[in-house]
């Protein structure tokens, strides 16, 4: 008997699923436990439950991409989710719909955080949507680990070894990187990713823009590419009118705005290296290769620089303090400084010259 269509082939149950409905930092945090995975699983195929702010992160390497959003009715996304017959969910999120989606997935090994008895009635449920829960505390402690790490922890439930996997060749390789040459930027670039952490602790246009123009003097660097999502854009402009206009003019900043994820992704590839402030950029550049300078707030640097401190790259942390009249020239002093010191031991490593 011959079909009257060619049958549709089942997907083996060799897949692997991660569910991430946090932001683009947050999904760029999972690469190591994805690329620990496929190690242990050469075979396996993934895919990605993401959100509208994560969804385009991915390359190939993850085969498909659902989004979950208010959009498209639960029960579509499922049905989608079940025929692609994954055999192993990493539920790398702690909303509820992320272990529901993990649990109706229709994979036989399910790995997600529980709290224990920190949080005791939601610990009973996480636990019950789980095959495999890594208990995490539910609040801040002062030994907290690295959150790539505790990410993994995740990953080797499922099967996947140490060490946790730090090299840029390899995390690379996940992210879905513009292949057309960058235009406008270049490794004569300091990369400044522009947001509103920036300008908390009474920071303003003039203090932050005053930083950057000594961290470029001390660091050497003459051209910089200004770098700011949609909603950052406006703030992105207040930067650009401190500037002094003869350095407007002659083109040695660039502004680089709301730009596609692949474009954005292969500006922040192109730069000699980025100064943030504790966003999504930090981690990207990291698993690409690119140095960071991080810049935390004071108030909570000891508490969250050693967890959200960039991966795989070389990377330094930095304390923004409240403003006062020399802040911005104190800070900007600390960043072309950490800037000199990380091209230097990366150029050392690679065996250029510095």
């Amino acid at each position: 008997m011959r079909c009257a269509a060619p049958c549709a082939r089942m997907p083996d149950r060799d897949g692997i699923l991660l569910v991430r409905l946090d932001g683009l930092g947050d999904a760029a945090l999972c690469i190591p436990a994805l690329e620990g995975l496929s190690r242990a699983f050469p075979a396996a195929r993934f895919g990605a439950v993401c959100s509208r702010a994560n969804d385009a992160l991915f390359s190939d390497r993850v085969a498909r991409v659902f989004v979950c959003d208010s959009r498209r009715p639960p029960e579509t996304l499922m049905a989608e989710i079940r025929a692609e017959r994954y055999a192993r969910a990493v539920v790398a999120t702690e909303e509820v719909v992320g272990y529901r989606i993990g649990r109706q997935s229709g994979a036989t090994e399910i790995a997600g955080f529980w709290h224990g008895l920190h949080k005791p009635f939601k610990s009973l449920w996480q636990r019950s949507q789980l095959t495999a829960p890594v208990f995490r505390p539910a609040a801040w402690s002062t030994d907290a680990t690295h959150e790539v790490l505790a990410l993994y922890s995740l990953a080797q439930a499922l099967g996947a070894e140490d060490p946790p996997p730090a090299d840029p060749e390899s995390l690379r390789s996940w992210m879905r990187i513009d292949p057309a040459p960058a235009a406008f930027v270049s490794k004569n670039h300091l990369g400044f990713q522009v947001s509103r952490k920036w300008f908390t602790e009474g920071w303003g246009a003039s203090a932050v823009t005053e930083a950057l123009l000594i961290a470029m003097k001390v660091s050497g660097f003459h051209s910089c590419a200004l770098l700011a999502s949609a909603q950052d854009e406006g703030l992105a402009c207040s930067l650009i009118e401190q500037i002094p206009a003869a350095a407007r003019a002659d083109g040695r900043f660039r502004f680089l705005g709301a730009l596609p994820m692949a474009r954005w992704l292969k500006a922040l590839d192109s730069i000699a290296a980025l100064v943030t402030a504790d966003t999504g950029a930090a981690h990207v550049s990291g698993m690409l290769g690119v140095p960071v300078i991080d810049v935390f707030d004071a108030a909570v640097f000891q508490r969250l620089s050693p967890q959200w401190r960039p991966w795989g790259a070389p990377a330094r942390c930095a304390a923004k303090m409240r403003w006062q009249p020399d802040a911005g020239r104190v800070l900007g002093a600390q960043i072309g400084e950490a800037i000199r010191d990380l091209l230097a031991t990366a150029a050392v490593a690679s065996g250029q010259p510095s």
